[in-house]
């Protein structure tokens, strides 16, 4: 790079006028360029989908190109070969190009869901092992609220790349509770009384509940309890599913084990209920 800068200034030869000549397109550059971030500005917010971060975005290249352009027309006016001028041009978009290679990814991915809009400000989504409420759209990340208050940022090209669950979009999600039932005489009497008891707990969006038989044995019936709730109402919900099925069951003179985790908890108590 210093023999390429050492070259041209060897191989430039200029006078006052020429010196004069490139301060005014610089000046005029400049202007031009801030002009043109402006229109570009002005431009997308009217008629394009994108929001505030991509149309900064796009106004931001477009100037950055026309400062690029105006500095080889200056080295151009002061004498500069035009060949070496477009291989220092081409050098610095390559190491440009590699170094920002990642962040340029986000930043087209920003652009693609700021126009397509796959998710908005408010949704409640899932991505990968991350989830929560969308508080930012930036032009690299999105920033995430998670249920628990932890603010998650997450890479714009994960969600064009990974699996996205977008919960707002759904209007409701579903969640299960496990039961474990022992001594269970008629099944066909439990299992719509679980069904009733669930129905009328508070916070239940979307269809109906359902009851599932997993594990039937002599000594227990393992049960799932499938329900729809919003998603910011799902913990609340699977609460009070829990509450009412063990109450149900303990209406029925049963002895069982209710849980919304997964069913790890089913072999664990084996031995302490029998």
């Amino acid at each position: 790079m210093q023999d390429l800068v050492n070259g041209l200034l060897q191989r430039s030869s200029f006078g006052a006028w020429d010196v004069v000549l490139a301060v005014i397109v610089l000046v005029c550059g400049w202007f031009v360029s801030v002009w043109a971030r402006r229109g570009v500005t002005a431009a997308l917010s009217k008629w394009s989908g994108l929001g505030p971060s991509g149309t900064n975005l796009v106004a931001r290249l477009v100037r950055y190109a026309i400062l690029l352009l105006t500095i080889g027309i200056v080295l151009t006016v002061l004498g500069a070969p035009l060949q070496p001028v477009l291989a220092a041009v081409i050098i610095i978009a390559a190491v440009a190009f590699l170094a920002l290679r990642g962040i340029a990814a986000n930043f087209g991915a920003g652009l693609v869901i700021q126009a397509r809009r796959p998710v908005r400000i408010g949704d409640a989504i899932e991505i990968g092992s991350a989830s929560g409420r969308i508080v930012e759209l930036t032009g690299r990340s999105v920033l995430l609220r998670s249920s628990d208050g932890r603010m998650i940022r997450v890479p714009n090209t994960m969600l064009l790349e990974g699996c996205l669950v977008n919960a707002t979009e759904s209007g409701s999600v579903r969640s299960e509770v496990r039961a474990r039932v022992h001594a269970v005489a008629d099944l066909d009497r439990l299992c719509p009384a679980i069904v009733r008891a669930v129905d009328g707990t508070t916070g239940l969006h979307g269809a109906s509940p359902e009851v599932f038989l997993r594990t039937v044995t002599p000594a227990w019936t393992d049960l799932t309890i499938r329900f729809w709730s919003t998603y910011d109402d799902r913990e609340n919900a699977r609460s009070d599913v829990v509450r009412a099925v063990a109450e149900e069951i303990g209406h029925a003179g049963l002895t069982c084990s209710v849980s919304s985790d997964p069913p790890r908890f089913l072999t664990a108590l084996t031995d302490e209920i029998g």
